[in-house]
């Protein structure tokens, strides 16, 4: 199904990811309208042909005004923090967030939706492959502690169920994407904690090995899933290749020619999760970690 001309909503849009998104999404001819809450920071948007609506996700009725006309919506905006954000505040933007937006699309007419969730809503285990029938997890995060709040995972497992549960409820065609850590250029969590380590002198990188995507290469997933109807009622793990911090800095290192004495803090542990279906369904390609921090370092990020 062509995109062309296909008049798009992305939640989030001035986001890292969800400003990735809106702007594939616009070069692959879309009619895309980012969904803001604040329009003097979707400026940079608005300069490169993406319309602009204002709308939040605790005001169910400015979105769905803003969804009115669309075909689609991804639903991008999320509370992701490592901060110390209470479980209210992640309760009300990625569970309440939700259902809100899910019931203004229904209310909009909007018949397909893009929900992008996270690998941290599973039940993680070290040395394991998982693919999209691993079990989410409880009240304890589990290896989701690594790398984000354990918060987040929580909130956005419950979320998602509630995305599901309104999917049918409204008779929406919804399509879920699990993205593991991304990294890419406006990245102010991931990357810019690997940027900083280039200020110090000296610096411990762990061997650990987990998931690293790209933002671009989730955002084709999105356009993926809205090109392939037979994606709708499914979820995918769009992940890439689990790597070491220690293999992004060292990399990173080599390109710039310079950097801190890296000293390795020696975990044999690896996680990863099965990306093959997003492959096969939705064009999915992980980006090599060169590739990566070309358009991280051409961004200048």
């Amino acid at each position: 199904m062509p995109l062309s001309d296909q008049p798009i909503a992305v939640t989030g849009a001035t986001g890292f990811l969800g400003s990735h998104i809106a702007l594939h999404l616009h070069e692959q001819g879309a009619r895309v309208s980012a969904v803001v809450r604040n329009p003097a920071k979707a400026a940079w948007l608005r300069e490169q042909g993406i319309e602009v609506a204002v709308a939040d996700l605790a005001d169910p009725e400015a979105m769905r005004d803003a969804f009115e006309g669309v075909d689609a919506v991804v639903s991008a905006a999320a509370l992701a923090t490592r901060e110390r954000a209470s479980w209210e505040a992640f309760h009300a933007a990625n569970v309440v967030g939700s259902e809100n937006l899910m019931r203004a699309c229904g209310e909009a007419g909007v018949r397909r939706v893009i929900h992008v969730s996270t690998i941290a809503v599973y039940r993680s285990r070290p040395f394991h492959l998982h693919d999209e029938s691993t079990s989410f997890v409880g009240r304890w995060a589990g290896l989701a502690r690594l790398v984000t709040n354990p918060r987040y995972g929580r909130s956005k497992a419950i979320g998602e169920r509630r995305a599901w549960e309104l999917a049918e409820e409204y008779g929406i065609g919804l399509t879920v994407l699990r993205p593991g850590p991304i990294l890419g250029s406006r990245d102010p969590k991931l990357t810019s904690r690997y940027a900083r380590a280039f200020d110090r002198r000296v610096v411990a990188v762990p061997t650990f090995r987990i998931p690293h995507v790209h933002a671009g290469d989730v955002a084709l997933a999105v356009s993926g899933a809205l090109r392939n109807p037979d994606s709708t009622g499914r979820a995918y793990n769009v992940t890439g290749d689990s790597i070491s911090p220690w293999e992004v800095l060292r990399a990173w290192k080599r390109r710039l020619g310079r950097g801190p004495l890296m000293v390795p803090i020696f975990l044999p542990v690896w996680i990863d999760y099965d990306d093959t279906a997003a492959a096969r369904d939705l064009g999915f390609r992980s980006r090599s970690l060169d590739e990566t921090l070309e358009e991280i370092m051409a961004a200048g990020s």
